[in-house]
């Protein structure tokens, strides 16, 4: 179910030459009808359009009062939206700051209109490739959230809190705040419980039974049928916020689980109205209802017994209830034995009973009919959760599909960035040899190419070696073992001695635990840290302290600076690969640093964060748990000895 959003590509360009806005809207539009263009010659009035909605920003590079890189800072800061710098008098230079500055693509202007149609393309593919990428984030992360927030409709004791409960999950899941929970009751529509405002004129849930995007005069809904045996109903979800493809199988599985709820639901509240009705009902309910002695001889069953147990009811009366459940399960059942003779009643949440060669999941719920002060009979409802253990073993297989799909990623970044290394490495050493024996042969501008392939050969070697040790914490793990922290930093230091006496930094490290790590990452994180907290640092002198200080369940560590701090708008960049805090003076490094202590501490089952105020320093934080013991390892591997040799970010 494709809405319109999907559909069609806004872009917001700014030129501060009205000609240029004039034929980029015209020819962009000739060139591809799906895009929406909307100009701007002012940069301040492009930020405040920045919203939801739009799909990409093409932007001019140099403009009065804010050029297009910065204007690419300001849009990151506020929207995960690709940027493209659109410009004539762009060179090589400009280009790699463009790209280093976070724009995604670069585009140079041509006097040939046709190449308004490979600007359009650039503007689709980018477009496509942060969409994509954003439904599958958000896909993932609604698919744990639906799966954490199913158990509560099973804590539901009545409709009303059944159709509370489905739209507190869909306001956790969907962000929906405005749904509607019906019922059809005698051929009409009721409408149990409301969140928000929705508008439900002439919408006819009587002959829906499949999920259904409906846009009309109200506005966009999505209606999700409920329907189980007589019972029958919907949710209505009111102008879901980014609904996809995706979501309707999350909405599915939603709707089955709502179903048997409010199937359940609604057959409790039928057996509280009319005792005097009991029998009539107990043969009709889903749920099988059984009649034991305290001692666990069936005197009743109901006749859905057929689909729990396939057998019909005369066929199980008068067996001993033990005998219908699984062998392994049996101890679950002794519960039930002793609460019952005691005279109290209880709940057994699952367990496995046998259907012929096959086995079903049930819940089992008793209470015990009590006569003379003596246990007289026990009754109990048996529900049929097969349904419910079939539904969480294809959300566990969807989330195994997405870790294997993390893995592949993995596998693939690792296998093509080594093989990249041969041939930038015949580049750079070629590039070598001709500047040593051959470089005063060469006028400048041959000299300065030659430099340039060398330079440009080098940077990709650090973001291939960046990629490589990221693959490499995910791919395989070293053996647990104690590590001295204290005797480690010593080694970190040493490494680090020449970065030390050049900048004359002055490196503080308090007293140090003894942890049970992964050595190998324990000191690349280390490394990187300190090393980071020297190079980004222009105090005279460079100060960093190493920290540390026992939390109860963790280790927290620290690595503190004395620089010149971080603004907060700029925290969320320091993190992601290859991404760095824009600084007026050029470092060397990758930007992968700070990528890999995060992905190091996460598969070691800690937490990493920043604290930082511009003008006072940074303090770089990560926590390692307890409780992990030492595993014994015969030695290390090829790749484990490789891990070590690599160099810091």
């Amino acid at each position: 179910m494709t809405g319109s959003r999907e559909q069609r590509i806004r872009v917001l360009h700014i030129d501060d030459e009205d000609a240029q806005l004039v034929f980029a809207k015209m020819f962009l539009e000739d060139a591809d009808p799906g895009l929406e263009v909307v100009s701007f010659s002012d940069p301040a009035k492009l930020l405040d359009s920045l919203d939801d909605s739009v799909d990409c920003v093409v932007s001019d590079y140099i403009m009065p009062g804010m050029d297009g890189m910065e204007l690419c800072h300001r849009v990151k800061e506020r929207a995960s939206v690709p940027f493209i710098l659109y410009t004539g008098r762009g060179s090589e230079v400009v280009a790699e700051a463009a790209f280093k500055r976070g724009v995604d693509d670069y585009v140079r202007k041509e006097s040939d209109p046709s190449h308004y149609q490979l600007l359009a393309k650039r503007i689709r593919s980018q477009a496509a490739t942060y969409r994509r990428l954003g439904e599958q984030y958000r896909y993932q992360e609604r698919l744990e959230q639906l799966r954490g927030n199913l158990g509560l409709l099973s804590e539901a004791r009545s409709l009303s809190e059944l159709a509370e409960t489905t739209s507190l999950i869909i306001e956790r899941v969907f962000g929906c705040s405005h749904s509607c929970f019906m019922v059809i009751r005698d051929g009409k529509t009721v409408p149990v419980f409301t969140n928000g405002h929705v508008e439900l004129s002439e919408l006819d849930i009587g002959g829906v039974d499949s999920i259904q995007q409906v846009i009309d005069e109200d506005g966009e809904r999505v209606v999700v049928p409920l329907t189980l045996g007589d019972v029958h109903g919907a949710v209505v979800i009111v102008s879901p916020d980014g609904y996809g493809d995706q979501d309707e199988s999350l909405l599915g599985t939603l709707g089955t689980f709502v179903s048997q709820s409010l199937h359940r639901v609604v057959q409790t509240e039928q057996i509280r109205a009319s005792e005097e009705q009991f029998r009539s009902i107990v043969e009709n309910v889903q749920d099988v209802i059984v009649l034991t002695r305290p001692e666990g001889s069936i005197t009743y069953i109901s006749p859905s017994c057929r689909g729990v147990f396939g057998s019909p009811p005369g066929e199980l009366r008068h067996r001993m209830w033990g005998d219908l459940v699984h062998d392994e399960d049996m101890d679950k059942l002794e519960t039930f034995y002793a609460k019952s003779l005691r005279g109290e009643g209880g709940v057994i949440p699952e367990y496995r009973v046998r259907r012929g060669g096959e086995e079903r999941w049930v819940s089992h719920t008793w209470s015990p009919i009590m006569k003379d002060g003596e246990v007289w009979q026990v009754v109990s409802a048996v529900n049929d959760i097969t349904w419910r253990k079939n539904a969480e073993t294809a959300l566990q297989r969807s989330l195994g599909e997405l870790e294997q799909t993390n893995k592949e990623l993995n596998d693939f970044t690792h296998i093509v960035s080594h093989d990249l290394k041969a041939p930038l490495m015949t580049i750079e050493s070629f590039s070598s040899f001709l500047l040593e024996d051959y470089g005063d042969r060469l006028d400048g501008a041959g000299q300065d190419y030659l430099t340039r392939v060398l330079t440009a050969s080098q940077r990709m070697m650090g973001l291939i070696d960046g990629l490589l040790t990221l693959s490499r914490v995910g791919r395989k793990h070293t053996g647990y073992a104690e590590v001295d922290v204290g005797g480690m930093m010593r080694e970190v230091l040493e490494d680090l001695g020449g970065q030390v006496d050049a900048s004359s930094a002055v490196v503080t490290v308090g007293e140090m635990p003894v942890v049970v790590a992964q050595e190998i990452w324990v000191k690349q994180l280390l490394g990187n840290l300190v090393g980071n907290a020297i190079k980004f640092n222009e105090s005279k002198p460079p100060r960093v302290e190493v920290g540390y200080r026992d939390t109860g369940d963790h280790h927290y560590f620290t690595v503190t600076d004395n620089g010149r701090g971080i603004p907060e708008s700029q925290r969320h960049l320091l993190f992601r690969v290859f991404s760095r805090v824009p600084t007026e003076k050029h470092y060397p490094g990758t930007g992968a640093g700070l990528s890999i202590c995060r992905k190091i501490v996460e598969s070691m089952g800690g937490e990493i964060g920043v604290e930082s105020k511009k003008g006072f320093g940074s303090t770089f934080w990560f926590t390692l748990p307890k409780g992990r013991a030492p595993e014994s390892i015969a030695g290390v591997s090829a790749e484990e000895a490789e891990a070590k040799a690599i160099r810091f970010q």
